[in-house]
C-alpha cells in the first residue's frame, strides 16, 4: 500500500510574512491619509490575501474560511454599489460637487472598516498586535 509523505518546510516564512503584512499596514495608512483610496483598497486586498492562508479549514465546508472571505467581500460589494472609487480631481477651477463628495465619504468609512475588520483577523489569527496567555509554551 502506497503511503502519502507529508513534507514540512526546514524554513518557515512566518518571518517574512510579519514584514509584509508591517509593509502593507504602513502602504495603506499613508495611501489613506493621501486620499489614494483605490491604492488604500488594494493594499488591504494584499493584507487578506497574507491572512487567508491562515484561516482555519472547518470540515464542514471550510466554515471559517467562507464566513471570513463573505464578510471581506461584502465590503467590495459596498464599494461596488455605491459606484468605483475615483480619485481624480477636478481639472482646473472646476468645483468639487456634493455628489463626489458623498460618494467619497462612503467609500472612506467602508474603507476603515474593511482594515478594522482585517486588523482584528490579523489579531486573531496571532499576527497582530493581541497576546494570548493561553497559546504561551514558553514554561
Amino acid at each position: 500500500m502506497d503511503t502519502e509523505e507529508i513534507k514540512i518546510s526546514k524554513h518557515s516564512s512566518g518571518v517574512s510574512i510579519i514584514i509584509r503584512l508591517d509593509q502593507l499596514w504602513k502602504d495603506s495608512h499613508r495611501h489613506m491619509r493621501d486620499g489614494l483610496y483605490n491604492k488604500w483598497n488594494e493594499d488591504l486586498d494584499c493584507v487578506w490575501l497574507e491572512l487567508a492562508r491562515d484561516l482555519k479549514e472547518d470540515k464542514e465546508e471550510d466554515k471559517d474560511y467562507k464566513k471570513c472571505k463573505d464578510k471581506f467581500d461584502s465590503f467590495d460589494k459596498k464599494i461596488t454599489d455605491i459606484g468605483q472609487i475615483n480619485d481624480e480631481r477636478p481639472a482646473g477651477f472646476e468645483p468639487i460637487t456634493k455628489e463626489h463628495i458623498e460618494k467619497r465619504n462612503k467609500h472612506y468609512k467602508i474603507l476603515k472598516d474593511k482594515q478594522e475588520f482585517l486588523a482584528r483577523l490579523e489579531n486573531k489569527l496571532g499576527k497582530g498586535t493581541t497576546f494570548d496567555e493561553e497559546d504561551d509554551d514558553w514554561d
